[in-house]
């Protein structure tokens, strides 16, 4: 667009285009006002000064009757009528409009006075944000808090622009790359004289100059999706549960995925999300594949999971400042993400909640919660499985208005649902059918027009009697899938870089002893049973520990036997019962390496006092050798031992809670766990062939050893030497009494830490394949 002479009606416009939905018009010196084309619920929307036009502008440089609107098979085109014959042949005639263009009425000499009517794509209205430049020396524009214009879109940095007020005029300094800025569609490198009506846009967001003001839009306005004949088949017999869909969801759209339970509903969302694969067709967001670039997408698109993505231990503050510090750009200082917490509070309307335990938050709550959780990511799409269910009508008629808000902040909501008590709500209403037919796909008056129906719950009557009838009737109407064409504005794929991989683990680790803290009465639980165990070890001990070899080797291997159960218990469900928050955090760029080290170094924490507590207890109940194989108090080396043997069998216990997806199947493996350390430990039975090569895989066998070191098992007497039987003593060098000995035995076990690391992450890695 030309603002400082040129034609009196000029047009910007983008490379990708999208049809126009909206119009934002600034009338003269007036604050701009929007429109809705589809509320005028016509063809031809005429445009001037008399009454009768149904957009009214009021700058003496427009005619009465200055020009039209109209629409042909949903395409917006533009007739600008000559000055003197308001009726007659059009000057500009058949001019088609696209999201993004802008349109001046008006020339150098009565840009003040004349109109700017800018093109959307988006079918949502949009906010606008003004400040008066007048008399402010600097203002600063930028995506940083504080900025004097803070634009929240992706792609904008810190500080992209400063606006300077001098005697001459206002001018505007580019700070950002090369051609990231523009004004009237023209790059802008450094300084820039801004004249009236002039459109600036700092990567997709639009600014506009008008009476000494700045307009901006609060946010942008989404991304477009579009499927094209997406079929998805399981199972041996290949059944089908996403039988040929296609649709288009407009940028900044709030769309219901409405079926019965079974219908494929959430099947088509996680196809169109990047979840799923579909065995046919294609998904597309912005100009990009979906499903061929998703590692590159995968931090652009949010989703909630039917389950919370919260943890119930922690404050929703402390939950929500963990995120922060996890999903947001590395660079991002403590100030911006605390006033990046107090926003996604404010928009999910949970504020005074901030000191909330998350389990003492109502089930609407939680889910409010978890989207939070996922704002922080500033995700262009917005996925949500099932977010209303199980909830009292007020808790989801919350969740929608929060949902509805996230399209006016830019977002293009999608959600899946059984209930039609909001979906008034919505932009698009997607119904699915039995096997996965796509049934229907508009606004509720449509779905009501198109079913014949009063009330949209009847819908799921007449989709239950006959899918493929209405499935049929909705191809007829739509007709065949078009080729893929070009489609809004492009999905910034550049990503963002998150911690580094130290930094991450550091937060993870602080995340997880949070957690435990706040979970009193399982971690008192954990704990408790370190004495306990050692209270019971010692209820069978008498005077021969230390003395006769049969019994002191019974006593060591219960102790052995009970550090190894305490470190399994510790993480056995640890992975699986947050498997939704890390699949999500994942998609995020959460590093498995680092979630499993901080994991292992949590773990460890707790083992560390829980084998101070199991050590002292044996030894103040028991007793321990008068000295350890080192010279010194055998305290260190029963404690460095039970310590090193939990934390292996933590370790062990994450790797398991790694395969499983369900808590309680991880639960079942413990006793399975505990016995090869029975039967392969050596104690029992004596170990030849095959159980001596798998004797290897039981970590108490080397337990087992470094104990019988320390207590010099080889010098105490047989229970037959006892009796007067006169026999050579055969020295066991697995108990061999040294230093060096003690060590190895120690490496041994600790060997098995790094070793159930790598499987753990080996196990972990599927989860990116996993459907939520």
């Amino acid at each position: 667009m030309l603002s400082g002479g040129g034609p009196i009606e000029t047009f910007d416009e983008r490379v990708g285009k999208t049809t126009v939905k909206y119009l934002t018009v600034f009338d003269g010196p007036g604050a701009p006002v929007d429109y809705d084309l589809s509320s005028f619920r016509k063809k031809t929307i005429g445009f001037g000064r008399a009454p009768d036009n149904d957009i009214l502008l009021r700058s003496p440089h427009i005619n009465d009757y200055h020009g039209q609107l109209y629409s042909v098979k949903g395409e917006w085109y533009l007739d600008v009528f000559e000055r003197r014959r308001p009726h007659g042949e059009a000057r500009e005639q058949g001019r088609q409009l696209f999201g993004g263009d802008s349109v001046l009425l008006g020339d150098a000499d009565t840009a003040v006075t004349g109109t700017l009517i800018l093109c959307s794509g988006a079918r949502r209205k949009v906010r606008w944000q003004s400040r008066r430049l007048l008399g402010r020396v600097e203002t600063v524009v930028g995506s940083a808090p504080g900025s004097d214009v803070q634009l929240r879109a992706g792609g904008v940095s810190s500080v992209e622009a400063r606006i300077l007020s001098t005697v001459e005029g206002i001018y505007l300094v580019a700070d950002s790359a090369q051609d990231k800025i523009k004004v009237n569609g023209a790059p802008v490198t450094k300084k820039h004289f801004l004249y009236e009506k002039d459109v600036i846009t700092i990567g997709s967001v639009p600014l506009v100059f008008s009476n000494m003001q700045l307009f901006w839009q609060a946010a942008d306005p989404g991304i477009r999706i579009e499927a094209k004949r997406i079929n998805k088949v399981v199972g041996r017999r290949n059944k089908t549960i996403c039988d040929d869909v296609s649709f288009t969801i407009e940028p900044g759209e709030l769309v219901a995925v409405v079926g019965k339970s079974g219908a494929g509903k959430t099947t088509v969302m996680n196809c169109i999300s990047g979840y799923s694969v579909p065995n046919g067709g294609e998904v597309s967001v912005g100009d990009v594949d979906l499903h061929e670039n998703f590692a590159d997408l995968k931090a652009s698109i949010g989703y909630v999971p039917q389950q919370n993505i919260v943890y119930d231990s922690l404050t929703l503050e402390s939950m929500l400042g963990y995120a922060a510090k996890l999903r947001m750009p590395a660079k991002t200082d403590a100030s911006e993400r605390r006033a990046t917490v107090d926003r996604v509070l404010a928009v999910v309307g949970l504020s005074e909640h901030r000191k909330t335990l998350i389990k003492k938050l109502s089930g609407g709550q939680r889910k409010r919660a978890s989207i939070a959780v996922e704002l922080f990511s500033d995700p262009k799409i917005f996925f949500l499985d099932e977010p209303t269910s199980g909830l009292d009508p007020e808790s989801e008629h919350k969740i929608m208005q929060t949902l509805r808000q996230m399209t006016l902040d830019g977002k293009t909501v999608v959600y899946s649902t059984h209930s039609t008590l909001d979906l008034h709500l919505c932009d698009r209403i997607l119904f699915i059918g039995d096997g996965g037919k796509l049934c229907f796909s508009g606004s509720t008056d449509e779905a009501l027009g198109f079913f014949a129906v009063s009330e949209l719950r009847d819908i799921y009557g007449l989709l239950a009697d006959d899918t493929e009838v209405w499935h049929r009737r909705f191809e007829a109407r739509e007709g065949p899938a078009e080729k893929k064409t070009e489609t809004g504005r492009i999905l910034d794929k550049s990503g963002r870089r998150t911690l580094n991989p130290v930094r991450q683990t550091l937060v993870l680790l602080r995340r997880n002893l949070h957690v435990s803290v706040n979970d009193r009465m399982r971690t008192l639980l954990l704990l408790i049973q370190a004495p306990l165990l050692g209270f019971l070890i010692s209820l069978i001990a008498d005077d021969q520990q230390y003395v006769q070899y049969e019994f002191t080797k019974g006593l060591l291997f219960a102790l052995s036997c009970s550090a190894f159960w305490l470190g399994l218990l510790n993480s056995i469900q640890e992975v699986c019962k947050e498997r939704a928050i890390l699949r999500r955090e994942f998609m995020t760029g959460l590093r498995l390496s680092s979630y499993i080290v901080a994991k292992v170094i949590a773990m460890a924490v707790i083992c560390a006092v829980q084998s101070v507590l199991l050590t002292s207890t044996y030894a103040l109940l028991v007793g321990l050798p008068d000295t350890g194989v080192f010279d010194g108090s055998a305290y260190p080396e029963f404690l460095a031992v039970v310590f090193i043997t939990a934390l292996a069998a933590s370790s062990i216990g994450i790797f398991i809670s790694a395969l499983f997806k369900n808590a309680d199947r991880a639960m079942a493996m413990a006793p399975i766990l505990l016995v090869p350390q029975l039967l392969f430990s050596g104690l029992i039975f004596e170990l030849k062939g095959a159980a001596e090569s798998l004797s290897a895989l039981a970590t108490c066998r080397f337990s087992m050893e470094a104990f019988g070191t320390t207590a010099n098992l080889n010098a105490l007497t047989l229970r037959l030497q006892e009796q007067g039987i006169v026999m050579e003593r055969l020295v066991e060098y697995c108990y061999l009494y040294t230093g060096e000995h003690f060590l190895f035995a120690l490496a041994l076990i600790a060997a098995y830490i790094p070793a159930a690391c790598v499987l753990s992450w080996i196990a972990l890695r599927s989860i990116k394949k996993e459907q939520p």
